[in-house]
């Protein structure tokens, strides 16, 4: 080897090698980095997807039942006599006498068992009916079904017979319902 040669060797073949072989190592690494960030962003993006998805079908579900949602939250916020006793009155009227008729209609001022131990506003509805048990059944149901904040804190049943008006037995149910009122921070 000549003089010349091993400085165009080192500087002519070798330290360009070394050059590239170092900007390939950092493009295969950005190219690695790259590909990782890609595949990354591309799961967020299907997650993401399918999270919107999601919560279409949700809202598509939701929305015919809304309405009803909208009745449920102005029944908890309204006064829970005034829909009892609508209750009553619109229940009431497809029985005769002898199945069954309301007798009392009272709304005590004390909170009661169940309501000493809430701390939301409360309101009771004591009610009595005379009648045969089907009819009353369902009038309970019925009146369950409209008002779900009311708790059935008592019930009492009797056997009563009127001699003097000739009534043949009956019974009389005597409930007392405890509503729970909701406040604006509640829903």
């Amino acid at each position: 080897m000549s003089v010349y040669t091993k400085p165009i060797l080192r500087f002519g073949l070798f330290v360009p090698a070394a050059f590239n072989a170092m900007l390939l190592a950092g493009v295969v690494a950005g190219v690695n980095k790259l590909s990782t960030v890609r595949a990354e962003r591309e799961a967020r993006y299907d997650e993401q997807t399918k999270r919107l998805a999601a919560m279409q079908q949700l809202e598509s579900k939701i929305a015919p039942r809304r309405k009803a949602f909208d009745d449920q939250k102005r029944i908890l916020t309204s006064d829970p006599g005034q829909i009892m006793t609508r209750g009553l009155d619109a229940s009431l009227p497809k029985y005769t006498e002898l199945e069954l008729v309301r007798t009392s209609l009272t709304f005590p001022q004390d909170r009661g068992q169940l309501g000493r131990q809430l701390e939301c506003d409360l309101s009771k509805v004591k009610c009595t009916f005379q009648g045969g048990i089907g009819p009353m059944q369902e009038t309970l149901l019925q009146i369950e079904s409209v008002m779900p904040n009311a708790f059935l804190e008592e019930i009492k049943l009797s056997r009563k017979s009127d001699l003097q008006q000739k009534k043949p037995d009956h019974l009389e149910i005597e409930t007392t319902y405890t509503c729970w009122k909701a406040g604006e921070g509640t829903l």
